[in-house]
């Protein structure tokens, strides 16, 4: 009986390093409201301008320094996307190595987000396409265009470089920083280029930020977004414009989440 009790012991003590986190334990920060929201899989989003940012970010995750970072600006502003995806039937039969080498491959097809869409109030919500154009780059250089790699292994770290062509703010580069640990993947963009308007700049290089997290959870892939724009209000006069920044710049992490776990989904 003892034996059997040890081999039970070790069992149980197995499980627990290779079961994944309870995705609720990672926003103690949540209300009980929030918590059921984000289990039935509900998008749940914040903005610095109302919230505790921070209430947003999952515990220990990789985009906390970032978030923090962005936080401490001393002027502009910062939002938050939460949503809690149920694992695909193409993940299902994946050990967590493999799971996490899927996820980072698909990251790595920035031609695909050519043609994504999203939802423009300014249009009368009506559906609008955001990128004309996107590809990977070898350099910061927008032609020194690559083909979107497929790699073998997960690196701890990466840099890579994107072009995208916005239908709003003009042709941009972006740096991606690629993150990976155990259960998580995170990918940070930061504009290389000016954000132009009707092309007039708005937003210099190196003031946005735009962060994907992905976390593997008991109950699914836990999405995470964050996005910052530095020294701008949320809203800016341009000519006759105004220009809603906040709403621009969540309207694009939401984008980029739909096009991702489109992608993951097939």
């Amino acid at each position: 009986m003892k034996k059997i009790a040890s081999l039970i012991l070790i069992f149980f003590v197995f499980l627990s390093f290779i079961s994944a986190t309870s995705a609720l334990d990672l926003f103690p920060l949540y209300t009980t409201e929030q918590k059921a929201s984000l289990i039935s899989g509900e998008m749940i989003k914040g903005t610095s301008v109302s919230d505790d940012i921070m209430t947003f970010v999952p515990a220990g995750s990789i985009i906390t320094d970032t978030a923090k970072e962005v936080l401490s600006y001393e002027k502009g502003f910062v939002v938050a996307v939460d949503m809690l995806i149920p694992y695909p039937e193409s993940m299902k039969d994946m050990s967590e190595d493999e799971m996490l080498l899927y996820l980072y491959n698909n990251s790595l097809q920035v031609s695909t987000m050519k043609g994504i869409e999203y939802i423009s109030h300014r249009a009368g919500d009506k559906l609008k396409v955001l990128f004309d154009d996107a590809y990977m780059l070898l350099s910061d250089d927008k032609d020194d265009k690559t083909e979107d790699p497929i790699v073998d292994s997960v690196p701890e770290y990466a840099e890579r470089y994107v072009y995208m062509k916005d239908t709003s703010f003009g042709k941009n580069i972006y740096r991606i920083e690629y993150k990976a640990k155990a259960n998580e993947l995170a990918l940070e963009m930061r504009n290389s280029s000016e954000l132009k308007f009707m092309g007039i700049g708005i937003v210099a290089p190196g003031k946005v930020a735009m962060s994907m997290d992905m976390m593997l959870t008991d109950e699914g892939i836990l999405f995470s977004g964050i996005a910052s724009v530095k020294d701008k209000t949320p809203k800016i006069n341009l000519l006759l414009y105004t220009i809603d920044l906040e709403e621009s710049i969540m309207n694009r992490v939401i984008a980029l989440k739909d096009w991702y776990f489109g992608r993951i989904g097939d």
